[in-house]
Formats: structure tokens, C-alpha cells, sequence
């Protein structure tokens, strides 16, 4: 069996971010004072004018990122679940 390297899904979602970026001009992270813990963080740190923290204020970020989406932008709205419920 191969060696395989075990990350937190939080550091795949990271990075994951940071490599769709490469691909997609037109992608927009929305965070909610979460950056740090979902590591979406690293995307704004790569892409600043194409992060957008909504501090904690969960539904206003899910209507910002729908609005955005709308404009035919790929977006990715970050928290934890039980926060956008």
C-alpha cells in the first residue's frame, strides 16, 4: 500500500481554495470571522481582493455570496454548519 498522507479537512479546504484560485479568476471566498479555523484564510492571504470577511454575521454572507453568484461569479461561502442553519 502506498504511503498516504493524512491532513485535516480544514488544510485540504485551504489549500483547495488556493489552487482554484490559480484556475478561476472570477472565484470569491466569503468568510464569517472563521478565516483562521477553516483555513480559508489562505486563499485571502493569496488573493486579498477576491476575499471577503463578513465577521460574524453568517446570513448576511450567505445573502452577499448568493448576490454574487447571481453576477455569475463562482463563490464559496465559509463557516461551520451549525452557524448557517
Amino acid at each position: 500500500m502506498a504511503d498516504v498522507q493524512k491532513i485535516a479537512t480544514r488544510e485540504a479546504y485551504g489549500k483547495a481554495l488556493v489552487e482554484l484560485g490559480k484556475e478561476h479568476d472570477d472565484l470569491l471566498v466569503f468568510d464569517a470571522d472563521l478565516a483562521e479555523a477553516t483555513r480559508s484564510g489562505k486563499y485571502g492571504e493569496e488573493y486579498p481582493d477576491r476575499f471577503v470577511d463578513c465577521g460574524i454575521a453568517e446570513a448576511n454572507m450567505i445573502g452577499m455570496a448568493a448576490g454574487v453568484a447571481a453576477t455569475g461569479h463562482k463563490v464559496f461561502a465559509t463557516s461551520f454548519a451549525m452557524f448557517t442553519s
